[in-house]
This record gives structure tokens, C-alpha cells and sequence, in this order.
């Protein structure tokens, strides 16, 4: 088909063409008169790490912890109903009819940075900015009262366990109460190391008598040798210095005996035991008399004294150590008779004690956790953590007088080619024949006549010259017979 065709086939409907592009300029025009039914308002807020961080509890301990999906929450918070709700009061927007068709308020992060973009939509741009400015500022009071949310929960949790630890620390800390109210001072663990201390003074004492009971017995002995195995002396110096050898050889063999005995106990006692320091303090006198003896200072207070007044004294240093090992030895049973009692308190006062400070730890252990909350709380209560950036700023619509008239000629240019193709698609779905050219494309075959074209203004024919006639043409000028 060739394009005076389709020049024909448009220029015979072409008030289709005109019809598309006059709606299409119809729609432009009344599209940049109408205001838009929503404005877009936004501005920005500024959220510092602060604001990521809630307060968790792990067992009874809470801290602060950092949350993964921060923006994600945040922002789900900003599109919730409730936000929306609340934003639209304190906007002054109070008919629930336009609240129900507002849009959720969005959020958006810019650049991975502490910087978030708030919009809002609303029927006039100063409710769209008011209702920005609101969600901003409900937001942040929202984001806030969820943290202050979770700190006051994790508060009433950690006070009622407090409150357990509490009671259960009552009944101990009334036995505490009363060890410390006995008569007798200090704890029964400490009464406990008294009464071991005091027998191991009392065995070491006992030690000590022992060997001065052996050193007086070996002393009565050698002067009961020397009064029947020597004979009277001219001279009394010389008896009584037979009598002060007996006795050097009788302190040195007591010496050596305690030095040995001072030995085996180093094995398994310290230094500072008592029964090793009253040994030490025994060889120290045993050896303070051989120093006397040998310097004579000895002899000289023994001159005038008689042989048998020696032996009773001796015998007197025997009954006495004996009497001294008895007491001791009487006082040791006794108070070993009551370690078993004591040790059995100790032993029930070490459970109630080891209970006690596990509840008494616990307890400070709540209060701390406590203090910190109720800091965290204060903090919350007193900072914002969420800052207003930019206050809300209405976005421009874009319908301005170049950007309409531009859209016309769009409108008018797509009406056109619009109607040109619903005319070409008009034509080609019409399945009847418009003249021989289409006749002979369909059928294949050759048209030998065709009925004339009424839409053709011809010449005007002159009388004077009549058109000449060819042969064969006497009856084909009305002819509509088509032959195949």
C-alpha cells in the first residue's frame, strides 16, 4: 500500500485524530489546574550510637548491648499505625476519616551515616509539614519510651528476685545475729582455733615438764650417788665440787636429750609453735645453768649448804614437775574433750556463713545492677539521644507553566499517533473491499470493471466536444459487473 493510501484511509476518519488528541490535551490541561490531592513534606533527624544501645538482662545481670537491626526497628516503629496516629493529633489533623486516608509516614537512612530522611503526606502542605515535624518529634519521644520500657521492666524483674534473695537471707542473717551476740567474743570457727591453740601450748608445755621432770629425776639421782658412793672430804670445796661435776654431766646429757627432742618436733612444726618455743626456752636455761656452774658463780651460793638439803630440794623439783605435768596434762583432756563440739559448730557455723555470703554477694550484686539501671533510666529520662536535624520542608509538586505546556504537546502528539492507529486498526479489521486495488490483493485475480467512485469530483464534460468513442465501449461506462 503505498502512503497516498494511507493518506486517504486517516483523511477519511480523521476526526478520530482530532477527537484523541483534544482529550488527551483536555486531560493535561485539567491535570496542571487541579491541585494535587496530597502534599509531600520531609526533613531530617540526627541519631547518635547512644540511641542503638537497650538495656538486656541476662540471668540477673542487665547491661547495655548494641541492637543489630537498629534502622530496620526504627523505622518500622515510624510506619506503625500508632506513630501515625499520634503524629496526626498532635498535627491538629483530628477527623478519622482523613487520618484512615493518610499515608504510614516512611524513614530512610542517608549513606549508611547517623542521618535519617523523614516523610509524610497530607491533603495541604501545612498539615504535610506539621505532620513531618510531629512524626519526627513522636518518634523520638516513642523511641525513648520503648528504652524507658525495657530499663523499668528489667527493674521490676531484678526487684522481685531481690526481694527472694531478701527473704531468703533473713533467717541467716538472725543467725549471724546471734554469734555475734554470744558472750563468748568472736565466731566459733574463732573459738575453735583458740581451744586448738591452746592445746598445742598445753602439749608443749607438757613436753617441757616432762624433760624438767627427767632433769630433776636424773638430778636427785646423781646426788643420791654421790652421798653413798663418796666419803666425807676434808676440805668442803672439794665435796661440794665432786657434786657440781655429777651435776654439769646431768645438765649436758639434759641438754642433748632436749636438742634431740628440738630436732624431731622442727620436723613438723614451725618455728613459731608454742611447744617448739617452750622447748627453745627450756635449752636456753638448761644452758644459762652450765654457764653458771662452769663460771663458779654456782659453787660459791652452794658452799654452805648440806648434801641431804640438795636431795630434797631435788626431790621437791620432782613432785613439783610431776604435779605440773598432772594439771596439764588435766587441762589438755579437758579441752579435748570439747574440739568435737566445737568442731561441729564450726562446721555448722562454715555452712550457714558460706550461705550467707552467697546471698549477701547476690544481693549487692541486684542492688549494683539496680543503681546502674535506675542511672540509665536517668539518663533517658534527662538526654535525647535523637536529634532534629531539619525541620520539615514541603516538596515541590513540579507542575510549573514550562513543564505544562510541555506535557500539552506531548498529550496532543500522543493523541495523534494514537488516533492514527486506531483508524489504521479501524481499516484493517474492516473485512470488505474499498476498491479494485484491494479486490485484485485479496482474491488474487484480475478486476476487469469496478463501480465508479462517487467521493471523485470529475471535469465538467463540454457538449461541443464529446469524448470519442473507442470500439468495444457501447456498454461498459454503468457497468458493476465484475468478471472472475
Amino acid at each position: 500500500m503505498e502512503f497516498i493510501e494511507y493518506y486517504r484511509i486517516v483523511k477519511d476518519r480523521v476526526w478520530i485524530v482530532v477527537l484523541v488528541a483534544s482529550v488527551a490535551a483536555i486531560i493535561v490541561v485539567v491535570y496542571s489546574v487541579v491541585p494535587p490531592s496530597e502534599y509531600e513534606a520531609r526533613g531530617r533527624i540526627r541519631v547518635y550510637g547512644e540511641a542503638a544501645l537497650v538495656m538486656t538482662r541476662t540471668g540477673d545481670n542487665a547491661g547495655p548491648s548494641a541492637l543489630r537491626d537498629f534502622w530496620y526497628t526504627l523505622f518500622q516503629m515510624l510506619n506503625s499505625d500508632h506513630v501515625l496516629y499520634l503524629s496526626a493529633q498532635e498535627a491538629g489533623i483530628t477527623d478519622p476519616r482523613a487520618i484512615d486516608n493518610l499515608k504510614p509516614i516512611k524513614g530512610r537512612q542517608e549513606s549508611g551515616s547517623s542521618v535519617a530522611r523523614i516523610t509524610a503526606w497530607a491533603p495541604t502542605p501545612a498539615q504535610a509539614e506539621a505532620l513531618t515535624d510531629a512524626a519526627m518529634s513522636v518518634l523520638r519521644e516513642q523511641w525513648d519510651a520503648s528504652r524507658l520500657g525495657r530499663v523499668k521492666g528489667i527493674e521490676i524483674d531484678l526487684g522481685n528476685v531481690l526481694s527472694q534473695v531478701e527473704e531468703d537471707l533473713a533467717p541467716f542473717e538472725e543467725q549471724m545475729a546471734g554469734y555475734a551476740e554470744q558472750p563468748v567474743p568472736g565466731t566459733p570457727r574463732d573459738r575453735l582455733a583458740t581451744i586448738e591453740a591452746r592445746v598445742s601450748s598445753l602439749e608443749g608445755q607438757i613436753q617441757g615438764a616432762e624433760i624438767e621432770l627427767i632433769l630433776a629425776q636424773d638430778n636427785v639421782a646423781s646426788l643420791r650417788r654421790l652421798a653413798h658412793g663418796e666419803m666425807a672430804l676434808p676440805l668442803g670445796q672439794q665435796q661440794y665440787g665432786g657434786l657440781l661435776a655429777g651435776e654439769l654431766r646431768t645438765l649436758h646429757q639434759a641438754l642433748e636429750n632436749m636438742r634431740d627432742e628440738l630436732a624431731r618436733q622442727l620436723e613438723y612444726r614451725t618455728e613459731e609453735h608454742p611447744a617448739v618455743k617452750a622447748l627453745r626456752g627450756q635449752i636456753a636455761d638448761v644452758e644459762e645453768d652450765i654457764a653458771e656452774l662452769r663460771s663458779g658463780e654456782a659453787v660459791a651460793e652452794g658452799l654452805g649448804s648440806p648434801l641431804q638439803s640438795q636431795i630434797l630440794a631435788a626431790e621437791l623439783a620432782v613432785n613439783q614437775a610431776r604435779r605440773r605435768i598432772e594439771v596439764l596434762q588435766a587441762e589438755s583432756l579437758n579441752l579435748g574433750s570439747q574440739l568435737p563440739a566445737y568442731r561441729a559448730r564450726a562446721e555448722e557455723f562454715g555452712e550457714i556463713a558460706t550461705q550467707y555470703a552467697r546471698l549477701m554477694s547476690e544481693k549487692s550484686a541486684l542492688l549494683r545492677e539496680l543503681d546502674e539501671l535506675s542511672a540509665e533510666r536517668r539518663r533517658l529520662e534527662q538526654t535525647e539521644d535523637i536529634e532534629i536535624m531539619d525541620v520539615a520542608v514541603v516538596q515541590p509538586t513540579g507542575r510549573t507553566i514550562g513543564k505544562t505546556i510541555l506535557l500539552l504537546f506531548a498529550g496532543i502528539a500522543g493523541g495523534t499517533v494514537i488516533g492514527i492507529l486506531a483508524i489504521l486498526l479501524l481499516h484493517y479489521v474492516d473485512l470488505t473491499y474499498k476498491n479494485s486495488y484491494e479486490a485484485e490483493r485479496l482474491i488474487g485475480r484480475r478486476v476487469l470493471a469496478s463501480i465508479p467512485r462517487t467521493d471523485i469530483m470529475l471535469a465538467p464534460v463540454h457538449e461541443a466536444e464529446p469524448p470519442p468513442e473507442e470500439p468495444g465501449d457501447e456498454d461498459t461506462g454503468a457497468a458493476s459487473e465484475v468478471e472472475f
